[in-house]
Protein backbone atom coordinates (compact mmCIF):
# COMPACT_ATOMS: atom_id res chain seq x y z
CA UNK A 1 0.00 0.00 0.00
CA UNK A 2 2.64 2.03 0.80
CA UNK A 3 4.13 1.59 -2.82
CA UNK A 4 0.72 2.76 -4.54
CA UNK A 5 1.45 6.32 -3.69
CA UNK A 6 2.54 8.30 -7.24
CA UNK A 7 1.50 11.59 -7.37
CA UNK A 8 -1.70 11.60 -9.63
CA UNK A 9 -0.63 15.29 -9.94
CA UNK A 10 2.25 14.48 -11.40
CA UNK A 11 0.22 12.05 -14.48
CA UNK A 12 -2.35 14.66 -14.66
CA UNK A 13 0.20 17.51 -15.32
CA UNK A 14 2.00 14.81 -17.80
CA UNK A 15 -1.09 14.56 -19.45
CA UNK A 16 -1.94 18.30 -19.57
CA UNK A 17 1.53 19.44 -20.88
CA UNK A 18 1.38 16.57 -23.47
CA UNK A 19 -1.60 18.46 -24.62
CA UNK A 20 -0.44 21.37 -24.75
CA UNK A 21 2.71 19.90 -26.98
CA UNK A 22 0.52 18.45 -29.41
CA UNK A 23 -0.52 21.93 -30.81
CA UNK A 24 3.19 23.49 -30.34
CA UNK A 25 5.77 20.37 -30.77
CA UNK A 26 4.12 17.86 -31.84
CA UNK A 27 6.96 15.87 -31.74
CA UNK A 28 7.98 16.76 -28.45
CA UNK A 29 4.77 15.35 -27.00
CA UNK A 30 5.36 11.81 -29.19
CA UNK A 31 8.65 12.06 -27.00
CA UNK A 32 6.62 12.54 -23.80
CA UNK A 33 4.05 10.13 -24.17
CA UNK A 34 6.75 7.38 -24.73
CA UNK A 35 8.63 8.55 -21.73
CA UNK A 36 5.19 8.64 -19.67
CA UNK A 37 4.27 5.34 -20.99
CA UNK A 38 7.47 3.60 -19.93
CA UNK A 39 7.86 5.26 -16.53
CA UNK A 40 3.94 4.22 -15.79
CA UNK A 41 5.10 0.49 -17.23
CA UNK A 42 7.95 0.33 -14.69
CA UNK A 43 5.90 1.54 -12.00
CA UNK A 44 2.84 -1.06 -13.04
CA UNK A 45 4.86 -4.28 -13.52
CA UNK A 46 8.02 -3.76 -11.05
CA UNK A 47 4.97 -3.36 -8.11
CA UNK A 48 5.07 -6.92 -6.82
CA UNK A 49 8.64 -7.79 -7.66
CA UNK A 50 10.93 -6.92 -4.66
CA UNK A 51 13.74 -6.42 -4.54
CA UNK A 52 15.30 -4.33 -7.80
CA UNK A 53 18.48 -3.18 -8.35
CA UNK A 54 19.44 0.64 -7.83
CA UNK A 55 20.36 0.55 -11.88
CA UNK A 56 16.57 -0.73 -12.16
CA UNK A 57 15.74 2.10 -10.00
CA UNK A 58 17.57 4.64 -11.53
CA UNK A 59 16.76 4.17 -14.75
CA UNK A 60 12.97 5.11 -14.11
CA UNK A 61 14.07 8.15 -12.02
CA UNK A 62 15.48 9.48 -15.08
CA UNK A 63 12.43 9.01 -17.34
CA UNK A 64 10.41 10.72 -14.44
CA UNK A 65 13.10 13.16 -14.33
CA UNK A 66 12.91 13.93 -18.37
CA UNK A 67 9.17 14.46 -18.54
CA UNK A 68 9.20 16.69 -15.72
CA UNK A 69 12.48 18.77 -17.78
CA UNK A 70 9.83 18.91 -20.39
CA UNK A 71 7.33 20.80 -18.18
CA UNK A 72 9.70 22.98 -16.24
CA UNK A 73 12.20 23.49 -19.06
CA UNK A 74 15.85 25.32 -18.09
CA UNK A 75 14.56 25.82 -14.73
CA UNK A 76 15.23 22.10 -13.57
CA UNK A 77 18.61 20.25 -14.11
CA UNK A 78 19.97 17.08 -12.74
CA UNK A 79 23.63 16.17 -12.17
CA UNK A 80 24.66 12.70 -11.11
CA UNK A 81 27.72 11.14 -9.29
CA UNK A 82 26.85 7.65 -8.91
CA UNK A 83 29.84 4.86 -8.29
CA UNK A 84 29.45 1.90 -10.75
CA UNK A 85 29.93 -0.78 -8.31
CA UNK A 86 26.84 0.21 -6.34
CA UNK A 87 24.70 0.05 -9.33
CA UNK A 88 23.27 -4.13 -8.67
CA UNK A 89 22.30 -2.66 -4.64
CA UNK A 90 18.88 -4.35 -4.20
CA UNK A 91 16.01 -2.16 -3.10
CA UNK A 92 12.35 -1.86 -2.64
CA UNK A 93 10.70 -0.60 -5.74
CA UNK A 94 10.26 2.72 -6.07
CA UNK A 95 11.62 3.92 -2.96
CA UNK A 96 12.95 7.10 -4.49
CA UNK A 97 10.66 8.09 -6.43
CA UNK A 98 9.11 10.41 -3.15
CA UNK A 99 12.45 12.01 -2.63
CA UNK A 100 12.32 13.22 -6.33
CA UNK A 101 8.37 14.32 -5.93
CA UNK A 102 9.54 16.39 -3.21
CA UNK A 103 12.37 17.96 -4.69
CA UNK A 104 10.46 19.13 -7.69
CA UNK A 105 7.02 20.33 -5.33
CA UNK A 106 9.18 22.09 -3.03
CA UNK A 107 11.94 22.84 -4.94
CA UNK A 108 10.96 23.63 -9.19
CA UNK A 109 7.20 24.76 -8.40
CA UNK A 110 8.38 27.17 -5.39
CA UNK A 111 11.14 29.03 -8.06
CA UNK A 112 11.66 31.25 -10.40
CA UNK A 113 15.03 30.11 -10.65
CA UNK A 114 16.71 27.04 -11.80
CA UNK A 115 16.77 24.52 -9.25
CA UNK A 116 19.53 21.68 -9.71
CA UNK A 117 19.14 18.22 -8.44
CA UNK A 118 22.11 16.67 -7.50
CA UNK A 119 21.84 12.56 -7.04
CA UNK A 120 25.29 11.52 -5.30
CA UNK A 121 25.76 7.68 -4.53
CA UNK A 122 28.13 5.36 -3.11
CA UNK A 123 29.55 1.90 -1.19
CA UNK A 124 30.97 2.36 1.33
CA UNK A 125 31.85 -0.24 4.62
CA UNK A 126 28.73 -2.62 3.12
CA UNK A 127 26.12 0.61 2.86
CA UNK A 128 25.15 2.26 0.01
CA UNK A 129 24.51 5.91 0.45
CA UNK A 130 22.48 7.88 -1.70
CA UNK A 131 22.15 11.74 -1.35
CA UNK A 132 19.68 13.40 -3.28
CA UNK A 133 19.74 17.27 -2.79
CA UNK A 134 18.04 20.31 -4.98
CA UNK A 135 18.36 23.71 -4.17
CA UNK A 136 14.65 25.38 -3.51
CA UNK A 137 13.68 28.98 -2.09
CA UNK A 138 14.09 29.73 1.20
CA UNK A 139 11.05 32.50 1.52
CA UNK A 140 8.48 31.06 2.97
CA UNK A 141 6.14 29.17 0.87
CA UNK A 142 2.13 28.33 0.74
CA UNK A 143 2.38 25.08 -0.20
CA UNK A 144 3.76 23.67 3.11
CA UNK A 145 4.15 19.57 2.68
CA UNK A 146 2.63 16.91 4.83
CA UNK A 147 5.69 14.61 5.22
CA UNK A 148 4.06 11.85 3.74
CA UNK A 149 6.43 11.28 1.32
CA UNK A 150 9.37 10.38 3.44
CA UNK A 151 6.72 8.65 6.43
CA UNK A 152 6.47 6.46 3.75
CA UNK A 153 9.77 6.10 2.51
CA UNK A 154 10.99 5.68 6.01
CA UNK A 155 8.25 2.95 6.52
CA UNK A 156 9.03 1.02 3.15
CA UNK A 157 13.15 0.99 4.35
CA UNK A 158 11.77 -0.06 7.93
CA UNK A 159 9.82 -2.93 6.62
CA UNK A 160 12.28 -3.94 4.16
CA UNK A 161 15.72 -3.74 5.83
CA UNK A 162 14.54 -3.13 9.80
CA UNK A 163 16.51 -1.25 11.64
CA UNK A 164 19.35 -1.41 9.11
CA UNK A 165 18.61 1.43 7.12
CA UNK A 166 18.33 4.66 7.92
CA UNK A 167 16.97 8.27 6.12
CA UNK A 168 17.95 11.38 7.49
CA UNK A 169 17.02 14.90 6.21
CA UNK A 170 18.90 18.66 6.26
CA UNK A 171 17.76 22.24 5.15
CA UNK A 172 19.71 25.34 5.44
CA UNK A 173 21.24 27.88 3.01
CA UNK A 174 18.81 26.80 0.42
CA UNK A 175 19.92 23.34 0.25
CA UNK A 176 17.54 20.36 1.14
CA UNK A 177 19.11 17.16 1.47
CA UNK A 178 18.00 13.44 1.67
CA UNK A 179 20.54 10.76 2.85
CA UNK A 180 19.60 7.30 2.39
CA UNK A 181 22.14 3.96 4.05
CA UNK A 182 20.56 1.01 2.83
CA UNK A 183 22.43 -2.45 3.43
CA UNK A 184 24.49 -3.06 0.10
CA UNK A 185 23.46 -7.02 0.55
CA UNK A 186 19.76 -8.04 1.20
Amino acid sequence: MLRSQINPHFLFNSLNSISSLTITNPEKAREMVIKLSEFMRYALSKKDEQPVSLRSELENLRLYLEIEKVRFGDRLSTIENIEEKCLETKMPVMILQPLYENAIKHGVYESTECVSIRTNVSCNNGYLEIVISNNYDPAPSSAKGTGTGLINVSRRLDLFFGNRASIKTTKGNGIYTVELFIPAEV
